[in-house]
Parts: C-alpha cells; sequence; structure tokens
C-alpha cells in the first residue's frame, strides 16, 4: 500500500486471484487525505492486520490531524483568533470562563447604560452650549429666558432632561440636570442647599427601590458627575463658589470647569489655573480624584491619563455654530482676529473634558458614586435606624419593669426631611410588629 496525497479519492485495493488464502485476510484500504485506515474481513487474520491499525507516530498524526469544526452553537466574536471561542470541542484544557467578558459584554449591551450629569453655576457661563457640544444634541431648544428683574428674585430650580442616545449599537440613557437660578440673586446664602437636597433625594430613592421586594429593574437616577463652571471674572474662586464645592464633595464627584477661556490669554488661563488649584487644596476641597494607572498599562494611556490631570480646571469653550476655516468647516467662533475652534487643543480643554467625561472616566465616575458617595449615605441611614431602634427597645425595656400597661409612645416629629422621613416610616413599622407581638403573648397568656 502507498499513501496518497491529500485530495485524491480512495479506492479499494484487491489482492490477485488465487493468492488468497489462510493467513491472508482481504484488507480494505481507504485513503483520506494522505491517511489510512486498514479494516480485515477475516478474523484469523488479525495479527497479520493490526500493523496497518496501530497508532502512528505524534508527528504523522500531527501531519494528518484536521481541526475540529467549531460548534455551531458557539457564536463568533471580533477578536479573531484570539476568540477563545474557537477553542476546539476536544481540547482538555478548555474549561469556558474565557467567555466571561463575552457575557458580560452581551447583557450590558443589551440592558443599556445610564449616566447622569448635573451643570452648576452662574448663568451666562455657557453650560447649555457645552453640554450641546458634548453630545452633539440641543437639549435647551424650549428654554425661556429670563429677563435680568426676574433673575434678581429667581429662587434656585432644579431642571432634569432626559435624552436617549445610541452610536453603534451601544444604548445610553443620558439624563442633564440643570439648575437654573444658581448665584443669580443678590443674597446668594445657602443657594446651594436646593442642589444639595435633589442629590440626597436621589440617593434615597435608589435606597427604597434596593431595600423592597422588586430589585430587579432599578432605574438609577443619581448624580454620577457635577460640572461646576467657574468665572473666568475674577481672582481664583469666589466665596460662593467654595462653599459650593465643601456643601457638596462629599455627595457627588465635582470636576471644576473655567468657563469661557476664549475671553483669556494662554498665560493668564494658565495662571487661573494654578490659583484655583490652590485654594481648592487651601480649604480642603475634594474633587473628584482620577484613579492611578496600573503597571500593566499601555504608556501612551498613562501620558493621556497625566495631561487629563494636569488641565484640571478645564478650560472650555462651549460653541453650537459651524464656521468656515482654512477650506474645512469646524465647530468654533469667528472674531474679527480669528476663528476660536472648540475641538482645537491648541485653543481649549474641550477635548480633554470630553475624552475624561465620555471616552475614558465614565465608568469610574459611576463606581466611584457607588462605592464612596452612596455607601456613605447609606451607612448613614442604617445607623440613624439602628439608634431608633436600639432607643426604642430600651423605651420598651423600662415599660415592661414598671409592670404600666401603656401604648408604647410614638416618637415625636422631627424637621421634615427626606431622609428622616424614611427613618420615620421605618420606626412606625416596627411599632405596629412590636403591638402585634404583644397583643398575641396576652392572648396566649389568656389562654393558659
Amino acid at each position: 500500500l502507498r499513501e496518497f496525497p491529500s485530495g485524491e479519492s480512495f479506492r479499494k485495493v484487491e489482492p490477485e486471484e488465487g493468492k488468497r488464502g489462510r493467513g491472508q485476510g482481504h484488507i480494505d484500504a481507504a485513503v483520506f487525505s494522505g491517511g489510512i485506515r486498514a479494516v480485515a474481513d477475516d478474523p484469523l487474520d488479525k495479527k497479520e492486520a493490526r500493523p496497518l491499525s496501530q497508532p502512528r507516530p505524534l508527528d504523522f498524526q500531527q501531519h494528518i490531524a484536521a481541526p475540529a469544526p467549531l460548534s455551531p452553537s458557539r457564536p463568533r466574536s471580533p477578536w479573531g483568533k484570539l476568540d477563545p471561542y474557537d477553542s476546539s470541542e476536544d481540547d482538555k484544557e478548555y474549561v469556558g470562563f474565557a467567555t466571561l467578558p463575552n457575557q458580560v459584554h452581551r447583557k450590558s449591551v443589551k440592558k443599556g447604560f445610564e449616566f447622569t450629569l448635573m451643570v452648576a453655576g452662574e448663568s451666562g457661563l455657557g453650560k447649555s452650549t457645552l453640554v450641546n457640544s458634548l453630545f452633539l444634541t440641543d437639549m435647551y431648544r424650549d428654554r425661556k429666558l429670563l429677563s435680568a428683574e426676574e433673575r434678581i428674585t429667581q429662587t434656585v430650580e432644579i431642571t432634569k432632561h432626559v435624552l436617549d442616545i445610541e452610536e453603534k449599537g451601544i444604548k445610553l440613557r443620558l439624563t442633564i440636570v440643570d439648575t437654573p437660578g444658581f448665584g443669580d440673586a443678590v443674597n446668594n446664602t445657602e443657594c446651594w442647599k436646593p442642589v444639595a437636597d435633589y442629590i440626597d433625594q436621589q440617593f434615597e430613592q435608589y435606597f427604597r427601590d434596593e431595600s423592597g421586594l422588586n430589585r430587579k429593574n432599578i432605574q438609577d437616577n443619581r448624580v454620577h458627575c457635577c460640572l461646576y463652571f467657574i468665572s473666568p471674572f475674577g481672582h481664583g474662586l469666589r466665596p460662593l463658589d467654595v462653599e459650593f464645592m465643601r456643601a457638596l464633595h462629599q455627595r457627588v464627584n465635582i470636576v471644576p470647569i473655567l468657563a469661557k477661556a476664549d475671553t483669556l490669554t494662554p498665560s493668564e488661563v494658565a495662571r487661573k489655573k494654578n490659583k484655583i488649584r490652590e485654594e481648592i487644596e487651601h480649604y480642603g476641597i475634594r474633587i473628584y480624584q482620577f484613579p492611578d494607572c496600573d503597571s500593566d498599562e499601555d504608556e501612551d494611556f498613562k501620558l493621556q491619563d497625566q495631561a487629563l490631570k494636569e488641565s484640571i480646571p478645564f478650560a472650555v469653550i462651549g460653541s453650537n455654530t459651524v464656521v468656515e476655516a482654512r477650506g474645512r468647516r469646524v465647530r468654533g467662533r469667528l472674531y474679527p482676529w480669528g476663528i476660536v475652534e472648540v475641538e482645537s487643543p491648541a485653543h481649549c480643554d474641550f477635548v480633554k473634558l470630553r475624552t475624561m467625561l465620555v471616552r475614558t472616566h465614565m465608568q469610574d465616575l459611576k463606581d466611584v458614586t457607588r462605592e464612596t458617595h452612596y455607601e456613605n449615605y447609606r451607612a448613614q441611614c442604617i445607623q440613624s435606624m439602628t439608634r431608633m431602634v436600639v432607643k426604642e427597645r430600651n423605651r420598651n425595656k423600662l415599660t415592661r419593669e414598671s409592670g404600666t400597661d401603656f401604648p408604647i409612645p410614638v416618637i415625636p416629629a422631627v424637621p421634615d426631611s427626606e431622609t428622616e422621613k424614611l427613618i420615620r416610616e421605618k420606626d412606625e413599622e416596627l411599632r405596629r410588629m412590636q403591638e402585634m407581638l404583644q397583643k398575641i403573648q396576652r392572648q396566649m397568656k389568656d389562654a393558659h
């Protein structure tokens, strides 16, 4: 028998007539892609046919072995040759947990993502324009502009705009929280309090949903980031800026923004940035801290991350108009002395802000909100509820020792607050349960 090259059709090899006898079994040789399969007809000739059915050497088996086909149930991935799905079904070292990233990716894409961004600062600093420039949309087309007389008596309001964005199959539910009226009144004492109350209300609502029975479809409306706009017309931070950031830095990730950078020269921008950073450190304000890069990160990513850290506060320019410059159309502002391009790194930090906020640190902003700010609020709620329960137990203990049979007193109402309201509801529920237990105990005692 001879080996045929790959692709040649197989044939049947027959011994010559008259030469078949005892000891000469009829051998069928089928050639597949250079390999031979031998089968003996006569059971007495198994010994002589066995050498043809013995395993080939390892190098020969590797030469003739064809890769096992992929399972039809395994989806393809854009990873290419490094895709863990491409492992053979017969690979005994393949377990399958390497596909976990794909499973998480499919589930996350199907569910979509949520992000809540708050913008705060006095009127006229370009907050609405910057938001429209960041997400390429017009969220304030129906906004009513107030006159100067109306702004004097205006109180701080909280307005929310929800926008569903889809990019390359990825869905994002973007919520923009605006604070019209902030810093516009003559007396701005505690004008930041409605903003802090709104953030606490979102924490409280999430805490209620998380403590309820139906926790499968919890909607996350917690504020993940606050862009605080600082006026370029001044020497560093104003007292209102300091009070606002100190009141909110334990509730939300604050990213300071130096607004209207096109009104300053490059040297003035650098001086104001240094002054603002010094005052933030002096007053003990904890703004959003960029996470440290891992040692195995790419060098380009490390350089990009370092450039973002050094750019705080971001000096930005916003524009909703498209102008023509050097034969191309760009978003910017046209002045008699030239054109300011919004997306030019030489003119402002708009690209760096968008990179940080959307492309590199959006998930980290959400993680810090969940793991730090919300956990602090949740711990305070649980501690308050625990103190109330302990106080109620001590009161019941005194009632039993005194032998009196008066009802359990209700805790007096405290100043109206959403957090304290939740605590009172929990306390009422505990009180009703204790009354029910005491009633059952009395019934059992009377029955005996």
